[in-house]
């Protein structure tokens, strides 16, 4: 596996100049990464590398991560069990993805989303914490019980904590995208982190260039008025991370080698 950088190009804002994270610090924002802590070690390197090759000059470093940092890869727990100790930092912010909670519904009893969530990849989590997946005649509240006692209430709270969205400048980011047309302070949650077509589709400016994951793209996808770098890394292996300093943006991407 390698990791390769690359120089990004973003277009200007009507009238105004290009945009801007905020003043004294570097955004290493990391998309979709579904279970692949094997592709992450190998971003966090990159990261080490990169901010060698551009010194940060005093900037602080900050680390965003997007969310559906679970699920379909094998290793689920040991991604939360990083994150969870990253976030206690004050360089890097973990956001809840469609995902995490998916399995926070499960967690709740809620009904409909055990099927839901196993379907889209909820079994390799449970297999990563060795939790056995929820049996022909069992309830959905026996399975909440269950799901609830082998996850512990320190990972659920922690979850339930996380927040929806984060701000940097002139960027916003989040787990799915916004809904045209509504105030970025104004946002639903369930917007923040299922919304898709309306999204993708629209060309008006929200407020700010929105980075965010959760509809996969071969590489990164650079329009007007945001930014998508989910690239599908549980079945691609190719994990991208947005770099953002002051009006420069470049990516670094992990690239399966033959």
């Amino acid at each position: 596996m390698s990791v390769a950088s690359h120089e990004l190009t973003l277009h200007r804002r009507p009238l105004r100049s290009p945009p801007r994270g905020a003043p004294g610090e570097r955004i290493y924002a990391i998309g979709d990464i579904h279970g692949r802590a094997d592709l992450l070690a190998e971003m966090l390197e990159a990261i080490e590398r990169d901010c060698l090759a551009r010194p940060t000059q005093g900037r602080k470093v900050r680390l965003v991560f997007l969310g559906d940092f679970i699920d379909r890869g094998p290793s689920s727990k040991l991604l939360i069990l990083a994150l969870r100790e990253a976030s206690r930092s004050e360089f890097a912010t973990v956001l809840l993805g469609n995902h995490e909670q998916a399995m926070l519904s499960c967690a709740s009893g809620m009904d409909e989303a055990r099927d839901s969530w196993l379907m889209y990849g909820g079994a390799a989590t449970l297999a990563s914490f060795g939790i056995r997946e929820p049996a022909e005649y069992e309830s959905t509240e026996e399975f909440a019980g269950r799901l609830s006692e082998g996850l512990g209430e320190g990972i659920l709270n922690w979850l339930r904590d996380l927040p929806l969205y984060w701000r940097s400048g002139d960027f916003f980011f989040c787990h799915a995208g916004v809904r045209p047309g509504r105030a970025l302070h104004r946002q639903r949650p369930r917007d923040l982190l299922w919304i898709r077509s309306e999204f993708l589709e629209s060309s008006r400016y929200h407020g700010a260039i929105i980075v965010h994951g959760h509809s996969i793209t071969s590489t990164i996808d650079v329009q007007r008025n945001r930014i998508g770098i989910d690239t599908g890394a549980y079945r691609t292996g190719r994990l991208t991370a947005l770099a953002i300093e002051d009006a420069q943006t470049w990516y670094l991407a992990t690239e399966p080698t033959i």
